[in-house]
């Protein structure tokens, strides 16, 4: 006999499946939802007349009745999503299709207090809230990547509004009048390439993010996220494998990111061209220029050979590290992002190499190791999965069945 149907929890695995499918037809939500397509329609129809969904087409018919497509009313509800980097803060509204409805506003912030970070974020989110002519009802939450550890059971994050006793998820909600979620940068990438980019219908996949910050790891285990006990698994920039003595910004020598980061680059560099190398970026510091990854890889990309064999360093350093994660996971894929990605073939053809050398070949043959296309808005876009998620495991489109909008929020001063 068929059960009789919950309706919140129906309606919100219905919610889900679109938000991840984009759209689908009655007989396509039937495949992954255990109920008739009669008790489906019924749902459906309602959805629509409620203006959560709408008719977006049909779809090709194989003899019978064409069905029609549903997908989610972009415009019923929205996300506030931001993500801080070491110097800037970078904010959005978007969508329930992962649209930006508002531009990126980046914010720096440069080297300032957690007290001051925080009074600067508050600032621009209610700027851009206010700046926009979205209805305040609509908005689901705020959702905000931030790096650094940070304990997913206390909250506390012992990086970033550093307060080893206040969980930054309380410092946020008090300041907004909405949910507000908080997770790490490397976790909301990883989610937007599960469900946006090349780890979409990839059961077990590693993201390695190689950027001008240092090194970070996601991680998608038998499709899905997995954090640790504690929320701080991935930490792979910090295993001590690199015998040079450096110590690293976390207290602790050999750690890859005193190889492979920006600050590591323009260190090597700079070093080097006091001992006498010869490089296309010798003018550029002697005029007293600040040296970024911007002018390095201006100068690998014109072929300058002492950035070339630098970037060939970078990539035996990076093969330790894949290795590593070949070994302990034995994902489908490997999904390499991040800035110094930008190196393309000089990172990547040494790295294969490497990697020829290093990893067990039983291993290897079976990874796709692959570049991110996602761009650099994955952890905006990762944002919005975290709070769509909680939006739907707390009710929040449809608590109690009835037909309150998403959120009774006030509008901010």
């Amino acid at each position: 006999m068929q059960p009789q149907p919950k309706q919140p929890l129906l309606k919100n695995d219905i919610i889900r499946h679109l938000y991840y499918q984009r759209q689908l037809t009655i007989p396509q939500l039937r495949k992954v939802i255990n109920y008739t397509i009669p008790t489906l329609g019924k749902v459906v129809e309602e959805l629509v007349q409620r203006q959560m969904l709408v008719i977006t087409g049909k779809a090709a018919s194989n003899g019978g009745r064409c069905a029609y497509t549903y997908a989610l009313n972009s415009d019923y509800a929205c996300c506030i999503v931001a993500c801080v980097e070491r110097f800037t803060m970078r904010i959005a509204i978007t969508n329930l299709h992962n649209e930006f409805i508002t531009p990126i506003t980046t914010v720096k912030i440069g080297i300032t207090t957690p007290n001051e970070m925080l009074k600067i974020l508050q600032h621009s989110v209610r700027t851009i809230i206010n700046n926009s002519k979205i209805n305040r009802r609509q908005i689901m939450g705020i959702s905000i990547a931030i790096p650094g550890l940070t304990d997913k059971n206390s909250g506390i994050n012992y990086n970033y509004f550093g307060n080893a006793n206040r969980p930054v998820t309380e410092i946020f909600s008090k300041m907004f009048p909405y949910p507000v979620l908080v997770q790490h940068d490397m976790d909301a990438i990883t989610v937007a390439e599960q469900t946006l980019g090349a780890g979409k219908g990839v059961e077990s996949f590693l993201y390695l993010y190689i950027g001008g910050t240092g090194i970070g790891m996601g991680m998608v285990l038998n499709g899905k996220l997995y954090r640790g006990v504690d929320g701080m698994a991935g930490e792979i920039g910090h295993i001590p494998i690199i015998d040079n003595n450096k110590l690293c910004h976390c207290g602790k020598k050999g750690c890859p990111e005193t190889e492979i980061s920006e600050a590591a680059l323009v260190s090597k560099i700079l070093e080097n061209i006091r001992g006498g190398a010869s490089t296309a970026l010798n003018s550029y510091v002697a005029g007293g220029n600040y040296l970024t990854l911007q002018q390095i890889l201006q100068a690998l990309h014109s072929g300058d050979r002492f950035t070339i064999n630098l970037f060939a360093q970078v990539s035996e350093h990076l093969s330790r590290i894949i290795t590593i994660m070949l070994h302990m996971f034995n994902p489908e894929v490997i999904i390499l992002g991040g800035e110094l990605m930008a190196a393309g073939q000089y990172l990547l053809n040494p790295l294969q190499q490497h990697l020829n050398r290093y990893a067990l070949p039983q291993l290897l043959k079976n990874c796709k190791i692959i570049t991110s296309t996602i761009g650099d808005n994955a952890s905006l876009l990762g944002n919005v999965s975290f709070m769509m998620e909680y939006t739907l495991e707390n009710n929040k489109f449809f608590a109690a069945d009835t037909k309150e909008a998403v959120s009774s929020s006030p509008q901010l001063d």
